[in-house]
C-alpha cells in the first residue's frame, strides 16, 4: 500500500482520517497527523478509514501521547469497531477511550 491510500483533511479543530492506515503508511501518517496536533488539532475522527491494522493502533496510541506530553487533549472520535476490538485484545482500549472524568 502507498501513502496515498491514506488521507487527513482538516476541518477547524478536526482532522479527519480516511483510507488505510496501515503498515505501509504509519509512518508518513505518524508525522503528517503530529504535524496537524501542533497546529492546534484537538479531535481526530476516524469515521473514514477503510482499513486500520496494528500499525494504525500503534499510530493512535502515539498521537495520544504526544497530546498528553504537550498537555493538550485529544478527543478520537467514530474509532472503528476492528481498531477498539483490537485494542481490547491488546489491553489499551482505557488509553484510546478514556473514563469521562468524575464530576461532582
Amino acid at each position: 500500500m502507498s501513502a496515498a491510500d491514506f488521507r487527513a483533511e482538516r476541518q477547524g479543530d478536526t482532522l479527519r482520517l480516511s483510507g488505510r492506515l496501515d503498515f505501509g503508511n504509519a509512518a508518513a501518517a505518524l508525522v503528517t497527523v503530529r504535524r496537524a496536533l501542533e497546529q492546534g488539532v484537538t479531535q481526530l475522527d476516524l469515521a473514514g478509514l477503510s482499513h486500520a491494522d496494528s500499525a494504525a493502533l500503534a499510530c493512535l496510541l502515539a498521537w495520544r501521547a504526544s497530546a498528553a506530553d504537550a498537555r493538550r487533549a485529544l478527543r478520537l472520535l467514530a474509532i472503528p469497531e476492528s481498531l477498539r476490538a483490537l485494542a481490547q485484545v491488546s489491553d489499551v482500549l482505557g488509553l484510546l477511550d478514556p473514563a469521562p472524568a468524575a464530576t461532582g
